[in-house]
């Protein structure tokens, strides 16, 4: 006996089963229109026929008949042509001309780009800060109030009057509450090499102290008559003779 479904049983399931949902996650978000400028963007002009260079004109010359151009700037890697006006109204107008109509058999697209600015710039180089007008050459005209003097002498003293009074106020007082340093025997035996004197200071000697700063200064060098290791080592560069060269 086959059981039939009641009204009651198929809410019930209905109720049961999972609601739909729709993902939007893949739709891309919405790109608002771009305003109308003066700048035009002729695209789909895959027919590189188009940019030859009679074609670009008579284009331009129907482009120019309806409204005057300002630039125009046809770039043939990209197939495409940009054009700009001196009037938004203009831009708007040959839009509404073109797109869509076919050019040597070829749907071209036209959009809005960046507007182009048809105020002429000034291209002369502006004048540098006014509080470096006299490094540059030759120097402008002087400021208002400004006079004229006259520069001194180059200095002819070695020093400058104030040092030279600080100077003659020195006086040289030894100190004699210092211990004198002593010197090692090697430097009493008046060594001499190259026309100099070496003083050995010892550390030890004078008290030292960990938590007094100290120089200890050692002399390494060997006397002349004394060979080194290095010296009988060293291996020799004997000079090897030329191989002869075949003249072809």
């Amino acid at each position: 006996m086959t059981a039939r479904s009641t009204p009651e049983s198929s809410r019930a399931s209905s109720r049961s089963r999972t609601p739909l949902s729709l993902d939007i996650s893949a739709v891309p978000p919405l790109q608002q229109p771009t305003p109308p400028s003066n700048t035009l963007i002729i695209t789909n002009l895959n027919d590189l026929e188009i940019f030859r260079p009679d074609n670009l004109q008579t284009i331009k010359d129907l482009i120019n008949s309806s409204a005057p151009i300002h630039s125009w700037a046809p770039l043939k890697s990209f197939r495409r042509i940009i054009v700009s006006f001196f009037e938004e109204e203009s831009a708007i107008r040959i839009r509404q001309i073109l797109d869509g109509e076919l050019i040597m058999g070829e749907c071209v697209k036209v959009y809005f780009g960046q507007p182009t600015s048809i105020e002429t710039k000034d291209e002369h180089l502006p004048l540098p800060d006014a509080g470096k007008l006299f490094f540059i050459s030759p120097p402008p005209s002087p400021p208002h109030g400004w006079e004229v003097k006259l520069e001194d002498a180059p200095n002819k003293q070695v020093h400058a009057e104030d040092l030279a009074e600080a100077l003659a106020k020195l006086h040289h007082r030894p100190n004699t509450d210092l211990p004198s340093s002593p010197l090692s025997e090697t430097d009493g035996e008046g060594r001499k090499r190259s026309g100099s004197t070496t003083m050995i200071y010892h550390p030890q000697d004078h008290g030292d102290s960990p938590a007094l700063p100290a120089i200890a200064v050692e002399d390494f060098t060997d006397e002349p008559d004394s060979n080194s290791d290095m010296d009988i080592d060293r291996p020799i560069l004997a000079h090897t003779s030329r191989p002869p060269v075949e003249l072809m």
